[in-house]
């Protein structure tokens, strides 16, 4: 008789407590907190679900937080006349708890002042939520009720696509003022939405991330509720307009903007992707570097010809990335455009790669005493907001040059300015890429060939001047050989008046 008195006394209790529960508002998978009244005291704490006579969650002074049968003690507490009654009724508890417990895998926790914390929020939960407080021979009661703010998942927009967001709430006697809350990006400045349904036009990366949905609500106590939501907004990370490079490899970044699987790309219509490349020197010819093929594997096929003057490798994809990588020369500098193509669009992202190279006129040995003439350049005439500054800490053959000029001309080099020179490009009090030359001056070697003409110019010269006496004395013998005596002959025939002898 006694144990129906108590169950009876339960039920009333419970009706009573049900007539103007709180509204609570939660989302499936999120948590809740249904906050304990303040009651000073050494007070006991009992929480209770729906119709349940069993305690949820308790806290007890003595014993700390208790969960299940635990209840019992405390009825005991206060109705230490009917404790044989008690017993037999926490027998019973107990029974009814253990399956209540293996049905439903309790998921309920108190915070530090005692408040219910429900976290993940399930379909079960939203029902009757009673709170009971004893200290000493009174009671405070309080229900809850647990309404529905859901907001329907949205699949995978493209950039450029709209979008439509809605925040639903299940009819209760409060009437919540919703406040959508856009995700936190860097460089996005968005304001904050007052309606339960939005409509974004043309989406962004700014609008990828988790959405919030604010509910403010209750009449005599303010409640805050937050159910959230995931977009995925499927478009190509922002890239630099110019990279200036003159390192051995080069990275040419295109990324995703979000971790997107590559199955829900394939789902939003992903039909391909490319690779190609425009060289600065003529703008009118387009090269293709790679093609993307999609399903089970994901990957970067080559597609350039043998007359293209960059070569990318081909490469299986497992993630967002979709950068290339590519060997530095001056054949590279040139617009490079990565593009997805699905079936609505097309996304794509130019990249413009400039190689910094210095070089000497001279090549990377000099003689000493040659005119050498240093260059910086990209290839082409430098924009007004590019500078150039040369650098060389362990040589002095910059002494008294302009240094900010893209050509230095160095009339006479020596051995003392060997070492390595650093062109840095600047803009606007920013270092982009430096380039380095080693230079090696040397002293002019003796030309082997050059001693063999001389040698053999001093050779023939003595040869001529031995020739030319022989030839001299030659000359003179023949000279002496060659001249005639005098002779003279005594005439038969005498002419008159003369005597003597006659030259013949």
């Amino acid at each position: 008789m006694m144990l129906c008195w108590i169950l009876i006394s339960l039920f009333v209790g419970f009706l009573k407590a049900q007539e103007n529960p709180e509204v609570i508002y939660a989302q499936v998978g999120g948590n809740v907190i249904l906050p304990r009244e303040n009651i000073k005291g050494d007070v006991y704490v009992n929480w209770y679900r729906g119709k349940d006579i069993n305690i949820t969650i308790s806290r007890n002074p003595q014993s700390g937080i208790q969960r299940g049968e635990m209840h019992v003690f405390k009825f005991m507490h206060f109705h230490s006349t009917v404790i044989i009654h008690v017993i037999m009724f926490n027998i019973t508890a107990h029974v009814c708890w253990s399956f209540v417990a293996k049905e439903m895998k309790t998921h309920a926790d108190l915070l530090p002042d005692f408040s219910l914390k429900i976290s993940p929020v399930q379909e079960s939960d939203f029902e009757i939520w009673r709170c009971e407080q004893h200290v000493l021979s009174s009671t405070y009661k309080k229900t809850y009720k647990l309404y529905h703010v859901t907001i329907p998942k949205v699949p995978a927009v493209i950039a450029g696509d709209p979008l439509s967001l809605e925040c639903k709430m299940d009819s209760s006697p409060v009437k919540p003022k919703v406040t959508w809350i856009p995700p936190e990006n860097s460089d996005c400045h968005q304001r904050n939405h007052y309606s339960e349904k939005i409509e974004v036009k043309d989406v962004s990366r700014c609008h990828s991330g988790v959405w919030t949905c604010m509910l403010e609500y209750g009449l005599k106590k303010k409640y805050y509720t937050e159910a959230t939501t995931t977009v995925s907004v499927i478009d190509l990370s922002a890239s630099p307009d110019t990279i200036y490079t003159s390192s051995s490899k080069v990275n040419i970044p295109c990324s995703l903007s979000s971790d997107i699987p590559w199955s829900i790309l394939n789902e939003t219509g992903l039909s391909g992707g490319s690779w190609s490349f425009t060289p600065l020197s003529d703008p009118k010819s387009t090269h293709s570097l790679l093609s993307l093929s999609v399903g089970s594997v994901v990957r970067w096929n080559k597609t350039q010809g043998k007359d293209s003057p960059v070569k990318a490798e081909g490469r299986e994809l497992k993630d967002h990335v979709l950068s290339i990588n590519l060997p530095v020369s001056e054949k590279i500098r040139g617009v490079y455009t990565c593009s997805l193509t699905f079936s609505t669009k097309t996304l794509s992202r130019k990249v413009q790669v400039e190689v910094l190279n210095v070089s000497s006129s001279g090549g990377s040995r000099v003689y000493e005493g040659q005119s050498v003439n240093l260059t910086c350049s990209l290839g082409h005439q430098l924009t007004s907001d590019l500078e150039v500054k040369w650098n060389c800490s362990s040589c002095s053959i910059f002494f008294g040059l302009n240094l900010h000029q893209s050509t230095l001309s160095i009339p006479e080099v020596k051995v003392e300015h060997s070492g390595k020179l650093t062109c840095e490009l600047w803009k606007k009090g920013e270092k982009l890429t430096s380039a380095v030359l080693s230079l090696k001056i040397e002293k002019a070697p003796v030309d082997i060939w050059l001693c063999v003409a001389i040698s053999s110019g001093v050779v023939v010269f003595i040869l001529l001047v031995v020739v030319t006496i022989i030839c001299i004395r030659r000359h003179r013998q023949m000279m002496m050989y060659r001249r005639r005596k005098i002779k003279y002959c005594c005439c038969k025939n005498p002419q008159q008046n003369q005597k003597g002898f006659y030259k013949t």
